[in-house]
């Protein structure tokens, strides 16, 4: 039996002809905090609602917790805690109102620790939920999605709309929890410092494709941002193999290359630069590079 509590196998999506989902494989270990990363409209949103089985794949298959996403018991569901980007609520319900109709759907409610997260987050049970600030009703997703003491969380841009503060606080409360038990995670944030922070694998979608996944650290290591400096203008051609980006101005140029070794700094060595200088890189830094539209899909799975 597969330990991956997540899995896609050839997951395709159109909506009205266009290709939102191209052929995605993936594979999410138990234990794992997956950061699920793209600009706006890749499809993040909708690969976890095929997951969730809210929506159906036009192909593939999809499965959370060794079950088929299309096919989830409540059992199953009730394994699996889910925070909805915009923290959507019935505005008009008072929290405690709120939290009693969840605890009356809920199968596996924890009482004992909602209490506790209650009195971490301060939550004014008699507010309507239209009243809360907008930290406080991501505080009140948070604590519902894990009063079930879920083996997998999913967060689809749970921080969007928090002031630094309100979103600081939420991570925290966030790792805190996570780190207590070996949960499985799927994170998707607009924020990469927010990702770069708690994710241990990083996925990335650019036009419908899974570009890249594999390990944070593994990722840093293998992309790399070099400024380049020659006598003359730089050479048209490098020679070079997975060129993610090229820049030239002047005798300068600025290459990131994945999977850079020593192979391809005896090449870049041939052209005889005059310096040649690493530049540091973030998450967010590489996750530029990688979905500029001039970028190249040399990426991001592929080893030399």
């Amino acid at each position: 039996m597969s330990d991956n509590v997540i899995d896609a196998q050839g997951l395709v999506k159109y909506y009205d002809g266009r290709c939102v989902l191209d052929g995605i494989d993936l594979a999410v270990p138990r234990g794992c905090i997956y950061g699920l990363l793209g600009r706006n409209g890749c499809g993040k949103t909708t690969m976890i609602r095929i997951l969730l089985g809210l929506e159906p794949p036009t192909r593939g298959a999809t499965s959370l917790l060794g079950q088929d996403s299309t096919k989830l018991s409540a059992q199953t569901r009730g394994r699996i805690g889910y925070v909805a980007e915009g923290h959507n609520l019935i505005q008009n319900y008072r929290v405690r109102r709120i939290i009693s109709l969840c605890k009356g759907l809920s199968l596996r409610w924890n009482n004992a620790f909602f209490g506790r997260l209650m009195e971490t987050f301060h939550l004014p049970l008699d507010r309507r939920v239209k009243e809360l600030s907008a930290g406080m009703r991501a505080e009140l997703n948070l604590a519902l999605a894990m009063a079930s003491d879920p083996e997998l969380l999913i967060l689809d841009d749970p921080t969007l709309g928090l002031d630094t503060v309100a979103r600081r606080q939420f991570l925290e409360l966030a790792i805190d929890l996570i780190q207590k038990d070996d949960r499985t995670i799927l994170f998707s944030s607009h924020i990469l410092s927010d990702v770069e922070r708690i994710a241990d694998r990083i996925g990335v979608i650019v036009a419908g494709k899974l570009v890249v996944d594999c390990e944070l650290q593994e990722l840093k290591d293998r992309v790399r941002k070099l400024q380049v400096l020659f006598e003359v203008e730089p050479p048209e051609d490098m020679y070079l193999t997975e060129i993610i980006n090229r820049r030239t101005q002047g005798r300068e140029m600025v290459l990131t290359v994945a999977n850079w070794n020593a192979q391809k700094q005896a090449i870049l060595d041939t052209f005889k630069p005059v310096s040649c200088t690493e530049v540091p890189m973030t998450l967010e830094d590489i996750f530029i590079e990688c979905t500029r539209p001039s970028a190249e899909p040399a990426a991001q799975k592929s080893e030399v």
